[in-house]
Parts: C-alpha cells; sequence; structure tokens
C-alpha cells in the first residue's frame, strides 16, 4: 500500500479521537459505580476501547462459578487493568463468583511483562500464570484486602488497576510502590477518574489509599472524553509537515504526552541545533519525536526509551530501522536514541514496515509528509488499534 504525499497537500482540521487513557479509565469506573448500560461498542471506538469494554460486558454477564472469559486482543490497558479489576469483582473473598478468569490476546501481548503485578496479587490469594500454547493468561484464586506492595518501574498500569480495584473492598487496603514510579501522569488520570464520581484515593508519598467501599453511586447517561494527547502528538507533528490543523486538545490536560507541546517548542528553539528530550514518562509518543527531530535538529537525543522496547514492538528498533531506511543515522542505546539530520538520502523507492504497530504505521505516515513523496508500507488496520479516523484518512486522502 502506498501513502502518496508527493502531490496531495493535506490540509483542514483534524480532531484528535477521544482520549484512549482516559476511555479505559472511565469505562471501568463507571462500571465500579454500577453503569451496565454504556458498553455497546460506538463509531469511533478503536480496537483497545473495545476491548476494554468486551472485558466488562463479560463481567457484567459472569454467572456462578463460571470460567470467563474475558479477550483483550492486543490492549495491554486492558489486560492490566482488567486483571486487578476483574479479580476484584469476582474473585475477592466475600463476593466469590468465578471459577477462574481466562484472559485471552493476540499479538505481542502475551509477551509483554506481567511479573511485577503478579508478585503483589500473590501474597493476596491470586495466581496468575501465561499458557504460552494458546497464548491466554489465568487467574484463579481468592483475593483479599490488605497492603500491596508492587514495584514501579515498569509499568503505572499495574498501580492503576489496583487503585481502581480496591476500593471494592469493605476493610481498608493501601498499595505500596517500590522502586520508583514510571509514568506518573497516567496514574493521575486514573485519580482524577476516581474523584470524577465520588470515590476518594489519597496518595502520601509513594503510597496510594483507595477509598474502601468507595463505589456507591451509579452515574447517570452518557459520557464525554477530552481528546487524546498521544493521538494528538502525532498530528502536531504531521502538522509541522502539512497545512493541516489540529482540534479537541484540551491545554489544561493531565495527560502526560501533552509533553509535545513542551518538546515542539525545543527543537524550534534550537534553530535546527541538538536537542535532549527525557522520554521516561512519555513513551508512546517517543517515536514520533525521533521522526520530526531527523527533520528539524541537528542531533536529538531522546533519554529514558528502554521500555520502547516491551510495546507493540520492539519501537526503539523500529524507528530507528524507519529511519535508516530513508538514510537518516540512528544510535540505539540501551536507555536513549540519538537522531541525526536528514540529509537528502531516501531513495527513490522507499519501502517501511508497521510491524503490526499501529505507531510504527503512524511513524511511515509522518515519513512520507516530512519527505513530501510516496512510501510503500505493509498495511495500515494496525491504525485501528488507537486512531481508526486516521487509517479511513489515509485510504480516502493518501493510499494509491
Amino acid at each position: 500500500m502506498k501513502i502518496n504525499f508527493a502531490d496531495n497537500k493535506l490540509t483542514g482540521s483534524i480532531k484528535a479521537p477521544a482520549s484512549k487513557s482516559i476511555y479505559h479509565r472511565e469505562l471501568i469506573v463507571r462500571f465500579l459505580c454500577g453503569d451496565r448500560d454504556n458498553l455497546d461498542v460506538l463509531p469511533g471506538d478503536n480496537d483497545d476501547v473495545q476491548a476494554t469494554k468486551a472485558c466488562l460486558r463479560a463481567l457484567r454477564d459472569a454467572k456462578d462459578g463460571d470460567e470467563v472469559i474475558l479477550p483483550c486482543n492486543e490492549s495491554g490497558s486492558t489486560l492490566r487493568f482488567m486483571i486487578p479489576v476483574a479479580s476484584a469483582f469476582l474473585l475477592r473473598e466475600g463476593a466469590k463468583v468465578a471459577s477462574k478468569l481466562i484472559f485471552t490476546t493476540k499479538g505481542r501481548l502475551c509477551d509483554r511483562p506481567l511479573g511485577e503485578l503478579a508478585d503483589a496479587m500473590a501474597p493476596h490469594g491470586i495466581n496468575i500464570n501465561k499458557n504460552m500454547e494458546d497464548r491466554t493468561i489465568l487467574v484463579d484464586g481468592t483475593m483479599t484486602s490488605g497492603t500491596y506492595t508492587i514495584d514501579g518501574s515498569v509499568s503505572s498500569q499495574y498501580i492503576s488497576g489496583l487503585i481502581m480495584a480496591l476500593p471494592l473492598f469493605v476493610s481498608e487496603s493501601r498499595i505500596d510502590v517500590t522502586g520508583g514510579i514510571k509514568s506518573v501522569h497516567y496514574i493521575e488520570l486514573t485519580e482524577n477518574s476516581l474523584r470524577k464520581y465520588g470515590c476518594g484515593i489519597k496518595r502520601v508519598e509513594d503510597t496510594y489509599l483507595p477509598e474502601a467501599g468507595g463505589y456507591k453511586t451509579a452515574p447517570q447517561g452518557e459520557f464525554q472524553v477530552e481528546g487524546d494527547w498521544s493521538n494528538g502528538a502525532f498530528l502536531l507533528c504531521l502538522k509541522e509537515f502539512t497545512g493541516v490543523e489540529v482540534t479537541n486538545l484540551n491545554m489544561e490536560s493531565a495527560q502526560g504526552d501533552k509533553a509535545i507541546v513542551e518538546f515542539l517548542q525545543a527543537v524550534k528553539d534550537s534553530n535546527g541545533g541538538e536537542v535532549t528530550f527525557d522520554c521516561a514518562d512519555i513513551p508512546d509518543i517517543a517515536p514520533y519525536m525521533a521522526v520530526l527531530a531527523a527533520f528539524r535538529t541537528s542531533k536529538t537525543t531522546l533519554t529514558s526509551t528502554g521500555r520502547l522496547r516491551i510495546k507493540e514492538s520492539d519501537r526503539s528498533k523500529a524507528v530507528c530501522e524507519q529511519l535508516a531506511a530513508i538514510g537518516v543515522k540512528t544510535q540505539e542505546n540501551e536507555d536513549s536514541i540519538v537522531i541525526y539530520n536528514y540529509e537528502n538520502t531516501a531513495p527513490s523507492d522507499i519501502i517501511l514496515e508497521s510491524y503490526h504497530d499501529h505507531r510504527m504505521a503512524m511513524c511511515a505516515v509522518l515519513i512520507a509528509a516530512a519527505l513530501k513523496t510516496s512510501i510503500t508500507i505493509d498495511e495500515i488496520d494496525c491504525m485501528n488499534k488507537s486512531f481508526p479516523e486516521l487509517r479511513e484518512l489515509c485510504i480516502k486522502e493518501l493510499c494509491s
């Protein structure tokens, strides 16, 4: 499939889709508050949000003694949130319903880490085991309240899942985080979702204290979700190379990926020179930043990029390979990526791989826009994971 910017001047406004991060959280919190009605798939729902809705429908429809199947597709957020949430909802002491939870996966999801979450939940009666033959995660046991100690250096999603799960217990529980906290802004989004629906949560240094029995009142009606800064970051990078305008982004948002604004300003201030930027809390948008850097700076160093390797693809390697395909020199280190300036070295026939990863497919689009040329990419259906509207735009306006 060709993405063609050679004779296409993309203009007009593009609306950032609803924030996937907030959508996941509010769906779960509203469900736990008693809202069982807003779980139908809506136009524009990406694959990851559909996975969370499917898992919540499975919780809603579970019967006593069932083995409950929770289809996570390729959504890491869904899996990491729903393991503690579903365990507390269906397996907690005094309210056990299911005999076992079976989380189904696709792609690389079953390979991605869960060890820290398993270690935190094991002392509280929950067993988490991977079955690599059929790529499922099996969860059983009886979940108890108390103090959950978890290493926060791998994923904030474990902590967010526990924060949403523990208010289901009548007795007080807490989460003690060791090893530092990655992507703390995402945990703040979880806290905001709980508070929005009247469930208290306190943080004292690295300890989280969800309110016991905090889910009391069912919210009424549908809900609106603010625009997504992860996909907004892609759109703002695209704006740098095209005539598009970007709408539906809240400048007061608590989403960590709003840091793209700070990065774009740093690039502008460099006047084509060198930039160094910490990606510890914004791994999802680092690939877009790398592409932009190749065309706007002499040298950019993105630090704290090690976690890119455990996403839907090895994004650290993937973005370096994509840039290498157009002649951009990069240096991939253990926890950083160095990107040097593009020197008009792209071949006439550019072929890029998506790695079946929505963010890498979008990087390919950015590269085509930056070069104002056409590129061949193996597939763009993976964009449905987070931004189906972009896939439709590419098919309608850019594909040949």
